[in-house]
């Protein structure tokens, strides 16, 4: 028998086999039908269960991008989206403070990771220059409420909006973490010219009048995006 043969018996095989799982749409809900053998069961599910197990197996990953976002990254039902934001001033509000102090910041990276229903976990970081390579090395946010690690110390800041997180933006992140005023967590360790309390340098730019934010004053985090995004240790 040649190879077209075998090819063509297995075709009708396939053809004729019975499915041993059915999935029925109906306008009050959906129906899953198993066969075992001779049994045959019949019960309803959870549309978002059945949602969940297919997104299980979804893998994407674009590399790294141009533009500002960075990486779209899609591992069942864990999505990671990596954006960088340009150095540019921003108005930076303090607890008590009755204005914003207009500063520049450097180069900044934000890493969002969704799982499921689970709170999204956040890692900001300084960077020197826009990444160009996952191996760019990571520095220290200049900003409070920011711990060394990379995590956000959120406290009672409105977290964004569920749309919003199933979108590859991060608009609302970075407006929801700027936007909102900074307390007196997580302060030192940002600054080489203040190394006790980030807010003086911040504070000390706007006196100055800084267009810049020097990059020199910057700490590293002796970690690179790739280590932070778990692609090296």
């Amino acid at each position: 028998m040649n190879g077209n043969d075998y090819a063509g018996q297995a075709l009708a095989s396939a053809l004729n086999e019975q499915p041993s799982l059915i999935l029925s749409f109906y306008s009050y809900g959906l129906m899953l039908r198993k066969t075992d053998g001779e049994v045959t069961q019949e019960y309803p599910v959870d549309p978002a269960q059945i949602a969940l197990a297919l997104a299980a197996k979804v893998t994407f990953d674009t590399g790294l991008l141009g533009g500002n976002t960075l990486l779209v990254r899609q591992d069942g039902v864990k999505k990671t989206v990596v954006e960088y934001r340009p150095p540019q001033k921003t108005g930076i509000y303090f607890d008590d403070a009755e204005a914003a102090l207009r500063v520049p910041l450097p180069g900044l990276v934000m890493i969002r990771v969704t799982a499921s229903d689970k709170a999204p976990q956040y890692g900001v970081y300084a960077v020197k220059r826009r990444p160009e390579t996952l191996d760019t090395p990571l520095f220290h946010a200049p900003l409070p409420n920011v711990f060394g690690s990379g995590g956000v110390c959120w406290g009672t800041v409105q977290r964004v909006a569920d749309e919003a997180l199933r979108g590859a933006s991060l608009r609302d992140d970075w407006a929801m973490l700027l936007g909102s005023p900074f307390g007196n967590h997580a302060c030192s360790g940002k600054s080489r010219s203040h190394p006790q309390d980030i807010r003086a340098k911040l504070v000390a730019l706007e006196a100055q009048k800084a267009r810049r934010y020097p990059v020199s004053d910057l700490i590293p985090v002796r970690r690179t995006l790739a280590q932070a995004l778990g692609d090296a240790t």
